[in-house]
This record gives C-alpha cells, sequence and structure tokens, in this order.
C-alpha cells in the first residue's frame, strides 16, 4: 500500500572518489531559485526527444540522421586493457530499455553502429552474468557466442561506413567486476553495484559498463544516448543527460532520459532506489538537480551551497558549461564519479572536507568533454580537475589544503615509485596519486612558465577548443605550443615520464 501511494503522489507532484587537494577569497554564494520536487512527467520544453531530431518506431527511440553524425568517433584498441576496445565498431547512439524487479535485470539494447572495417564478426563488451535471449542485425536474427565477459556477433560481409541497427535482448543478476587497482574505494568492485538496502548503484571507470548492458566499453568510442528504466515499488531509476519523466505502467514505474551529446560508456551511470529529485537553479540559469535517497535528505542544504558555489566559479575559470544538463545523485559504495550530467557520489565523498563536488563538477570539462583517446591519458582527466580542486580550495580561502600543490611533493613522489609516472603508470595500478598530482603540478609548472592571466586564458581555450573530442598526449603538447609560442615539450615530457617527481622551476 506504501509504494502505491507513493507512486501517486511522484505522478501528482509532476514528477572515483576525487583524490584530495590543496586549498583564498570568495563568500559561499547561496544557491537561487531552489525548488524540491519530487520525480515526474517533465514539461515539453524538457522532453527528452524532439519531433525535429529523434523519433519512437514503436518503443524504440531511433536518432536522426544529424544526431548520428554527432555520435561519431574514431575507436582505438587500448594499450591498457585491450580487452575492453573493439575498433571495428564505432557505436553511434545506444537505447537501453530496462527493467529491475530487485534481483532481475531485464534490457534490451538498441545500438546503431558503423563498422570502421570490413568484417565478419564484432565483440562487445557484455558481462557473463547477462545471458542474451535474441539477437538482431538490421531486423535479421543473427549468430552469436557468449564468453570472457563479451559477446561475439557474427556479422558476414559486413561493409565499412554503413549504418545498422544491433538489437540484443537480455537477463541475469548483475555482477561487478573486480578492478585494476589498488584503491581502497575499488575494493567493490566495478559496474553494477547494489548496497546493504538493496538500491542499485555503479561506478566503473576504466571499465565496467558491460556489466549491465552490452556495449564497447572505452573512452574512444564515445556515443549519443536513450533509456527507459523500469521499477517497482518506491524505486526509480537515475540515468544521464536530460530527465523526460515518470510514468506508471501498471505495477511498475517508468523514467526516461536522454543525453544529448556523446559520451562515453565509462561516464554513464545508474542508480535505482526510492529516489526523490530536487532542483536548484545557478545564477546563470542552469538547473541543477540532486537526486536522494530518503537516509540522505539531511545532505541537501549542503549539496545545493556547494553546487551552487562550485558551479559558479568553474562557468568563470572554465569558460562556459559545455552540457544542456546537470545532476547528482547520492548513492551507496565509497567512491565519487564524474559521470556526464549527472555527476555520482556516495555519501562519504559528500561529507568530505576537501571540494570533491567542484572536483566532479570541473571533469564535465576536462574528461567528460575533452576525453582521453585510451587510458594511458588518464592524467589528462585527473591533472586538470586536480588542478582546479585546489585553485578553487585557495581562492575560497579554506584551510583543508593551504598549503598548496607544494604538499604534494612527497605524495607523489611515493605514487610514482610504487605505480609508475603518470604518463606510462603499471596498468594494475589505476587511478593512482600519480595521474592526479604530478600532472596538476605539470599545468602549475607551465602557469609559471607563460603566467597567471596567460594561463587562465590556455586552460579555457582547451575545454573549448576540443569540446566533444578524444585527445592524447601529443594533441596537448601541440597545441600548448602553439598557443603559447613556447615549446614546453620538454616540461610536459618530463613531468609525466619521470620515474621520481621532478624539480619545481
Amino acid at each position: 500500500m506504501a509504494h502505491r501511494t507513493r507512486r501517486a503522489a511522484l505522478l501528482a507532484g509532476c514528477l572515483a572518489l576525487a583524490v584530495a587537494g590543496c586549498g583564498g577569497a570568495a563568500d559561499v554564494a547561496e544557491p537561487t531559485g531552489t525548488t524540491t520536487t519530487t520525480p515526474a512527467t517533465a514539461s515539453p520544453s524538457n522532453s527528452p526527444t524532439s519531433p525535429t531530431t529523434s523519433t519512437r518506431s514503436g518503443d524504440v527511440v531511433v536518432p536522426s540522421a544529424a544526431e548520428l553524425r554527432a555520435g561519431r568517433s574514431t575507436p582505438v584498441e587500448d594499450p591498457y586493457y585491450p580487452d575492453t576496445s573493439n575498433p571495428e565498431l564505432d557505436a553511434l547512439h545506444y537505447f537501453l530499455d530496462l527493467g529491475w524487479d530487485g534481483d532481475t535485470l531485464t534490457g534490451s539494447a538498441t545500438i546503431t553502429f558503423r563498422a570502421t572495417t570490413a568484417t565478419d564478426a564484432i565483440r562487445l563488451g557484455m558481462s557473463e552474468a547477462l545471458t542474451a535471449s535474441r539477437v538482431q542485425l538490421d531486423g535479421r536474427q543473427i549468430d552469436y557466442t557468449q564468453a570472457d565477459d563479451g559477446i561475439e556477433l557474427v556479422t558476414p560481409g559486413l561493409a565499412p561506413g554503413g549504418t545498422h541497427t544491433l538489437t540484443i535482448g537480455y537477463a541475469g543478476t548483475p555482477e561487478s567486476t573486480p578492478a585494476p587497482s589498488r584503491r581502497g574505494d575499488q575494493f567493490e568492485g566495478l559496474g553494477w553495484n547494489t548496497d546493504d538496502e538493496g538500491n542499485v548503484y555503479s561506478f566503473q571507470e576504466p571499465f565496467g559498463a558491460f556489466t549491465w548492458y552490452p556495449v564497447n566499453d572505452h573512452p574512444s568510442d564515445e556515443a549519443l544516448y536513450d533509456a527507459r528504466i523500469r521499477t517497482e515499488g518506491d524505486d526509480v531509476g537515475v540515468f544521464n543527460g536530460e530527465f523526460g519523466g515518470l510514468s506508471e505502467d501498471g505495477a511498475a514505474s517508468v523514467t526516461s532520459w536522454h543525453v544529448d551529446e556523446p559520451v562515453a560508456s565509462y561516464l554513464t551511470t545508474i542508480a535505482i532506489g526510492p529516489y526523490t529529485q530536487h532542483t536548484g537553479t545557478t545564477e546563470s540559469g542552469l538547473e541543477i538537480s540532486y537526486w536522494l535517497l530518503p537516509r540522505d535528505e539531511d545532505l541537501l542544504a549542503g549539496l545545493e551551497r556547494e553546487g551552487s558555489t562550485a558551479f559558479g566559479w568553474l562557468e568563470e575559470h572554465a569558460g562556459e558549461y559545455p552540457f544542456s544538463t546537470l545532476g547528482v545523485v547520492v548513492v551507496g559504495g565509497s567512491s565519487a564519479m564524474e559521470t556526464q550530467t549527472m555527476v555520482t557520489m556516495s555519501r562519504g565523498a559528500v561529507e568530505r572536507a576537501d571540494a570533491v563536488l567542484l572536483h566532479e563538477f570541473a571533469h564535465q570539462w576536462y574528461g567528460d568533454s575533452v576525453t582521453p583517446i585510451d587510458w594511458r591519458g588518464m592524467w589528462i582527466n585527473e591533472g586538470f580537475a586536480m588542478y582546479f580542486q585546489q585553485w578553487y580550495e585557495k581562492d575560497l580561502g579554506r584551510p583543508v589544503y593551504a598549503g598548496g600543490v607544494e604538499r604534494w611533493r612527497s605524495y607523489d613522489n611515493e605514487s610514482r615509485l610504487l605505480s609508475g609516472p603518470p604518463g606510462d603508470y603499471d596498468p594494475s595500478s589505476f587511478a593512482d596519486l600519480n595521474v592526479y598530482l604530478g600532472p596538476a603540478m605539470m599545468l602549475d609548472e607551465i602557469r609559471k612558465q607563460i603566467g597567471d592571466d596567460e594561463f587562465e586564458e590556455l586552460v579555457i581555450a582547451w575545454a573549448a577548443e576540443h569540446a566533444n573530442a578524444n585527445v592524447d598526449r601529443a594533441t596537448f603538447t601541440r597545441w600548448v605550443n602553439d598557443k603559447t609560442g613556447q615549446d614546453l615539450t620538454r616540461l610536459i615530457d618530463r613531468w609525466l615520464d619521470s620515474p621520481r617527481t621532478p624539480r619545481p622551476s
């Protein structure tokens, strides 16, 4: 009876733990225009699809040709985790139709893709805990095999360049996959997880999306997404992008979501539980939605204050926000992750004294919009986010890391000795301190070399000129040298390749 009452209220209401940085002076801004709502049917302006772009064929979202062009990538094989990548396939759009009853995930993934080369078979990541039951290519049944957390599809005579539609029906009880990391917040595994209350959440860097849907699970293959999540009881499904509303289908609740910019699979998220949506508006007019479980409602005021302050500061120092929506979902686990347009944070991460939310917001520019082409470029993500975190804390005069970047040297040196230099780290030590601190100190050395004003212009231009692009060290070095008129190659290489922390200038 309780779940029926709650659903009626919902419908009637219309609805990577960041590593610690260092922390001079602005007051904390209050959020403006804050309202609190519960998940509901969206207004027409918030509809997840538009008749002028995507259309629906039956119950499947069909992207327009223009949208599919936005999803084009140049996939590569990963030098660190090659089994997670398939460069023969460029996924353009995923439509995920998911149902969760608390035990079994029932899904249908409709994947629009192009072959990048002539091939008789393609492979996607797909957990062995999920069993495919129906596989069609362009409406016709095809043969397939499942093994080693993958599904291999027989596609005789598949020519490069053409656009195809692949539909995979599947079901199972998802299981997380081990993380290639020594970090304490990764011991629970990557991908689909449930907390002690049965609520679903996912952290999946550098991989793990394959634990709950078939996917080319690699950052070089970004795609557009639509999702529909069917849940039971009080539960509500949360995903990336624009919330398209909640509807009732018999005893089930269904939420719909639309992502209108390309996103890498490791930056997708899912959360399922008795969530309530709270919406605040920043000074620039962007709505930030906060999705909270009943146990986490006490976090709302602090999240709204910090979210408004951090976002406003980033608009000034990182430039125009690269996406159309932004949200935060608080989940179980012990980490935080920059999942694109819907940041995923554990309660512990929210309660930390350092600016974890700022760190994850910064990633929307640096890591999500500008994304490394492979996992050798992890430093491209974390160096910028770490630098912005300490800059923000210092700018606001917060005492947590008042020592600034100089306090990082001993930590970075120890991490290099244990896990290798940030530009060539040990693949079994993913996301250690070396890829955070060393690259952030490298950026500080570039700032010293070119001056504060030019540096601020440089970091804004980097994000703006590489929006929705995959980049690597060569791209970064060439661009920095061209932009500054100086040859900073040796500086960059020294900080990324040295087995010990270089001496500062």
